[in-house]
């Protein structure tokens, strides 16, 4: 039997359901009611708390329920975003170690579909879920489907690793307090999607760069399973570089404490962490962002590749990609040929005989195909590759460049795909980029709403699973088209050097 309550005026309809009024559009969570903003036949709600407060004792811990509320809770704006460094695209935007939140906008509260969970990038160390938020909500909701994002703890706050905490929390896997963040505030659409006109049993997690990362490692964890039922990683990597073991992962953070003027390898050392401000936690690791998965054998037990290979992931239909010019974030993050040898052991000498047998090739020029191809490009096709044993699975590759750069960026940069898939933008930029964009978005709806992303039919071409003899890349460009062995010597390159160093079979 439906019940009803009053809040503020508001009549609310059984377990969840809604009403519109002049103060907004209210739905009744798990943990309470929130109200967001009426947005056609349905609404966006934004800010709303899926787990209690990460700071003070709470730091490098799991995340905990919130504490239940009856008035409405206002979820007409984005909450905190989780402490980072600041930029000028957010100075000013309140930040907070009390950020994980989920922010939805759906079509109709009075329906069951398709969801979208959105998991942004930023290295592990940058962005939150109001990235693309409302740029997608516009482009999905037309399409029928939810939009969710959420956020997670970043940098030094997500990924801490030390001897003091495994002392602490005895029975509980330190260190990937990002991937536990992501599983609770996919818990929580488990619970409470329905709520909001949304199906449970049709969710996509979807992310690039670290979101992308993201992805895969919920692909890959354990924990996650049945918290989605299908997935898409963009520049998400996952092959050579994608996790680290515990103890090194533990030796990292000690060398972190140490830098933040803390000694110690017990409990008293990370009291003593504790009491730092974020500005401080920040500032102890200062150059290029070093944040990864950690193998904490329950959250992450292997690496990610080696789980694709095995099998020991979750079975679900699972899309993989990149794009043309990868390394423009490796220039942003001051990855030059120095630094690839150092963090990632690439001798550019051996690798110009499979990329430039000729020597022809600028060193500039080298060190981008090598940055491009290392982390994303045989990567997206490894996992993607690998997946396909098990269960459905794409590869794509992403060379579209708008007309107005040609001839002046060297190719699509790193997570280029995503304006055009999620977004809205680059489709009123010229009628071919609009076609572009617009192709993108009938493939990944599809896929959405089905768990194939299609194609044959109207206008699109056919994308094959990336899987047996001659298996085709769907490559997006002027014109898109599949490509058979797409730059097979170059990936096969850096398959074989992992296929060498962990005795697993080649995808």
């Amino acid at each position: 039997m439906k019940a009803a309550w009053l809040f503020a005026g508001l009549s609310l309809v059984g377990g969840g359901l809604v009403a519109a009024a002049p103060a907004g559009l209210v739905v009744v969570t798990e943990s309470g009611p929130v109200r967001g903003v009426a947005w056609g036949s349905g609404g966006r709600f934004k800010g709303i708390p899926f787990a209690a407060t990460t700071g003070g004792a709470h730091r490098w811990t799991p995340p905990r329920p919130v504490a239940p509320w009856t008035a409405p809770l206002d979820a007409s704006q984005f909450g905190p975003i989780c402490p980072q460094p600041e930029t000028a695209k957010e100075r000013g935007v309140r930040q907070s170690e009390d950020c994980l939140s989920v922010n939805v906008s759906t079509p109709s509260v009075k329906g069951r579909l398709p969801v979208l969970v959105l998991i942004h990038g930023g290295a592990f160390f940058m962005g939150s879920g109001a990235e693309r938020f409302d740029d997608a909500a516009s482009t999905y909701n037309k399409r029928g489907i939810v939009v969710v994002s959420l956020n997670y703890r970043l940098g030094r706050f997500g990924f801490f690793s030390h001897p003091g905490l495994r002392a602490e929390q005895p029975g509980v896997a330190t260190g990937n307090y990002w991937l536990m963040d992501q599983i609770a505030g996919l818990n929580w659409v488990r619970g409470n999607i329905a709520r909001f006109g949304g199906d449970p049993d049709k969710v996509t997690i979807m992310g690039c760069s670290a979101g992308g990362s993201s992805v895969n490692a919920l692909v890959a964890s354990p924990r996650s399973r049945g918290l989605f039922a299908r997935a898409s990683a963009h520049s998400g990597g996952g092959l050579n570089n994608a996790t680290r073991p515990q103890a090194q992962a533990e030796r990292e953070g000690v060398a972190f404490a140490a830098r933040a003027g803390v000694s110690g390898e017990g409990r008293d050392a990370i009291a003593a962490l504790r009491r730092l401000d974020p500005a401080a936690v920040m500032a102890a690791d200062p150059g290029p962002p070093n944040f990864g998965a950690v193998v904490d054998g329950d959250l992450i037990v292997e690496e990610t590749a080696i789980a694709f290979a095995r099998g020991h992931i979750a079975r679900v239909p699972y899309i993989a990609g990149s794009t043309s010019n990868e390394a423009s974030v490796f220039g942003l993050m001051g990855f030059d040929e120095k630094v690839m040898k150092e963090r990632f052991g690439i001798d550019m000498a051996a690798v110009r005989k499979v990329y430039d047998p000729q020597g022809k090739m600028a060193p500039a020029e080298l060190l981008r195909q090598v940055q491009t191809d290392f982390i994303f490009t045989s990567a997206a096709a490894a996992t993607a590759g690998l997946a396909a044993r098990w269960q459905p699975g794409w590869y794509y590759h992403f060379a579209y460049v708008p007309p107005a750069e040609r001839g002046k960026v060297a190719g699509a940069p790193h997570c280029a795909d995503f304006g055009y898939v999620l977004g809205t933008a680059k489709a009123s930029e010229g009628a071919e980029n609009a076609r572009v964009a617009g192709m993108m978005q009938d493939y990944w709806a599809n896929f959405i709403r089905s768990g194939n992303p299609g194609g044959g039919n109207g206008g699109l071409a056919r994308w094959g699973e990336y899987k047996g003899p001659g298996r085709g890349a769907l490559v997006i460009d002027g014109k898109t088209a599949v490509v058979r062995d797409f730059r097979d010597e170059q990936i096969g390159y850096w398959w074989g050097l992992w296929a060498g160093r962990t005795g697993e079979a080649l995808p």
